[in-house]
């Protein structure tokens, strides 16, 4: 509602719906030149902050097709309108002689002929539909309150554009009447583009040959001429307007050879701000070409000529909508479908990688060796190199298609000049525990100063410095540390699986022995080098060569989750930040799970199965953006209970506390002892994470937990720890101490007396 003394708005609300009656896939809604505002995932839209009076409302299916359809409305309350995917409403205002709108009266009505339907007036206003664009209705308003005379159109329902947005909006005025027909050649084809004029106003005839002159006074003679192109294809005619209906259908008798149909070749995409070469193919009696960036319209050309391609370079970002029309010296022929293009706006920075893009590799080693891995950017981050300088890198993800499961390798490369600074790889957990991870630094400098490999003043030399830690028993870490200079050559062709590429050539030779140590090729098309040689700086004594064979540079959003077989219930999805969206959609399995900000998602204990997740990015320049897509195939896998309780001893008799970590959905616990006899006993079986052990054998005894969980699993054992139970050693009463001296006393006395004995005799 409007404070005091401010005028009043208003709010459009409704949803959105295919032609048989399903929600439409997300839709945006705008008011004239307002902001849009996009449906939610049960179709629903609301617009607000309208104020009174006239306007355009424009519904954009932007998942049926790219289709638009454009009417008008009158607010003067709160509304409510469904849309539907190739459907429009037929709207009509109803004028008195004094060019004022008709009072509301039951006697003069507005009938749609071809449904039957007769509406009265609101406010001199009223409506019909939606019906189906692309067919042909007849309406007629009688004036029941003045003369009970009839005015007639007959029109074809069409969609409206930006340009064009009340194609389907008439105009009667009383007194006046519309003259309309199709006019065909010699043999009943349609001639479109004819100019049909009764010298004061002209119209033009559309593909189906079909024209429409309106308001036009009753009793009035009409001259009307008909021309292709400066060309008289029918004699003038003359006719008197009446009331009623006024057919005036005419056939050509000049045999007029139209271009045949043109079509784009070039199909829609979303490009960057860059030069895009749009390719049409025409067909027979075309003499050129004329290209629009929306409506035909001599203010819209871009381009007139011969060629059937045109380089257009893009100067803001947007959703281009290209029309090409082909003439000759007789007509046009625009019946092709526009091209849709949508141009993202340029990053805010000066990245030259986001999320999602990926270069694919074969590595040959020496001695012989081959590989194929795929880099995919997942993410930047901020770390030290070699040097202990803080650098600023992008994080990949390296997917081989020999790894095993589990098997995970990383690298990180300087956004300067694409370098790997880092390394990692681990093995799979079911092959070892080995590792390596690497750290390097590469100081490039001009003259002692610091300089960028890709831009700017050229490096002249290079210190380099690399660490691998190498996690294998017995394996010693490596360490290289070099002083090279540096050559670099622009323009060099090179050949590789990925086709022929301009480079600049980078040669980076070790001071030391003269050796190139590696070899680069960089291509900005790429965004990477398509070829590597590294010969191992230091020893040289091995080398691997990296070959492009593909790459992928995506220009929608990018999930960063990779795609495969996961044993957890519980996971994040995680995707790219996309430059200039404002939020994004996450689907699940076609259901909308996620609306917003953020560019991940956290999702808890999701059940066994295939999920596949689909990513849409709202753009700030009013679209939807299709983004990437990901299949993750749950097979949980529930771990064994953590126990918090440490291996220990205790005294026969004694109890112990026993526990462990609480497991969501638990259905039981239970908790076995495995004494010397080697038997397994089960001491425990409840749903508390706790428990007082009792009674246990004497020696030691191997306790291990093991979970049940509500929809059937059970988890392995969990890892053993051991309660060992001790017997007491019986100790010496405190009275039998004087017995024990007055026992050794008397063993002594016996002792001297019979040594005294013998010395005697």
């Amino acid at each position: 509602m409007a404070e005091e003394g401010e005028d009043p708005t208003y709010t459009l609300s409704g949803f959105v719906y295919t032609p048989d009656g399903s929600i439409a896939g997300s839709t945006s809604i705008k008011v004239d030149s307002m902001d849009s505002v996009w449906t939610d995932g049960s179709g629903a839209y609301t617009f607000s902050g309208i104020t009174p009076g006239e306007h355009v409302v424009r519904a954009y299916f932007m998942n049926d097709g790219h289709s638009v359809a454009y009417r008008t409305m009158s607010f003067s309350d709160d509304m409510q309108l469904d849309w539907y995917v190739g459907q429009n409403w037929i709207t009509a205002e109803v004028f008195d002689n004094n060019g004022q709108h008709v009072q509301n009266s039951p006697m003069t009505t507005v009938k749609l002929v071809e449904t039957g339907e007769s509406n009265s007036l609101m406010d001199g206003r009223t409506e019909f539909g939606p019906y189906t664009t692309g067919d042909y209705y007849t309406m007629r308003a009688h004036y029941g309150d003045i003369d009970h005379s009839t005015q007639y159109v007959h029109f074809k329902l069409e969609r409206g554009s930006a340009s064009y947005p009340d194609l389907n909006d008439f105009d009667f005025h009383h007194g006046m009447n519309s003259i309309y027909g199709f006019i065909t050649d010699g043999f009943g084809t349609p001639v479109s583009g004819a100019t049909v004029s009764n010298g004061s106003s002209s119209v033009i005839t559309n593909s189906d040959g079909f024209y429409l002159m309106q308001n036009l006074a009753v009793g009035s003679i009409q001259n009307l001429s008909f021309h292709v192109e400066g060309i008289e294809i029918i004699d003038s005619v003359s006719t008197s307007i009446t009331t009623g209906e006024n057919w005036l259908n005419q056939s050509s008798i000049v045999d007029v050879e139209f271009p045949q149909n043109v079509s784009f070749v070039t199909q829609m995409q979303t490009i960057t701000m860059s030069p895009l070469t749009i390719e049409w193919e025409g067909g027979a009696y075309t003499d050129y070409y004329e290209l629009y960036i929306g409506d035909v319209h001599e203010d819209n050309l871009v381009y007139r000529g011969y060629s059937e391609s045109f380089t257009y370079t893009p100067t803001e970002a947007g959703t281009i909508e290209f029309n090409i029309v082909a003439n000759n010296t007789n007509g046009s022929n625009e019946n092709a479908p526009p091209l849709l293009i949508i141009v993202l706006p340029n990053p805010s920075g000066d990245e030259l990688w986001s999320a999602g893009m990926s270069w694919d590799y074969s590595l040959y080693h020496t001695p012989e060796y081959h590989q194929n891995k795929t880099y995919t950017v997942i993410g930047t981050e901020t770390l030290n190199d070699a040097f202990d300088r803080e650098r600023e890198t992008y994080l990949l993800r390296v997917s081989d298609e020999n790894y095993e499961e589990g098997e995970k390798a990383y690298r990180w490369g300087d956004t300067n000049n694409l370098l790997k600074v880092k390394t990692y790889w681990v093995d799979a957990p079911s092959s070892s525990s080995y590792y390596q991870e690497g750290q390097l630094g590469w100081n490039f400098t001009n003259n002692g100063q610091e300089a960028n490999l890709l831009s700017g003043d050229e490096p002249t030399s290079l210190h380099f410095n690399r660490t691998n830690i190498i996690g294998v028993p017995g394996h010693p870490n490596g360490y290289d540390d070099t002083m090279n200079t540096i050559t670099i050559e622009h323009d060099v062709e090179l050949t590789v699986a990925a086709g022929t590429f301009i480079t600049t050539y980078i040669s980076i030779t070790d001071s030391n022995d003269g050796i190139k140590s590696w070899e680069l090729w960089y291509n900005s098309t790429v965004r990477n080098y398509v070829k590597i040689i590294d010969r191992l700086p230091g020893s040289h004594s091995d080398m691997v060569e990296f070959e492009l064979t593909g790459y992928n540079l995506p220009t929608t959003p990018q999930f960063t989750t990779e795609e495969g077989n996961i044993s957890v219930n519980d996971y994040i999805i995680e995707w790219g930040e996309f430059e200039g969206a404002i939020s994004y959609q996450l689907f699940e399995n076609g259901d909308l799970i996620y609306e917003g900000p953020s560019t991940s998602v956290a999702l808890n204990d999701r059940n066994d199965g295939n999920y596949q997740y689909k990513l849409f990015a709202q753009m700030e320049i009013g679209y939807l953006l299709v983004g990437d897509q990901v299949e993750l195939n749950v097979l949980f896998i529930q771990t064994p209970p953590v126990v918090i309780t440490n291996t220990q001893s205790i005294d026969v008799g004694q109890s112990i506390g026993l526990s462990w970590e609480p497991v969501e959905n638990v259905a039981w616990y239970s908790v076995t002892s495995q004494g010397a006899s080697g038997m397994i006993t089960e001491i425990y079986n409840g749903t508390e994470n706790a428990v007082v052990l009792e009674g246990l054998e004497s020696g030691q005894n191997r306790i291990r937990v093991q979970v049940g969980l509500t929809d059937g699993k059970m988890s392995e054992k969990s890892p053993s720890i051991f309660i060992t139970v001790e017997q007491i050693e019986q100790s010496e009463s405190p009275s039998s101490t004087p017995l024990i001296v007055l026992l050794t006393g008397l063993a002594t006395l016996l002792i001297m007396i019979s040594a005294n004995w013998r010395r005697n005799e």
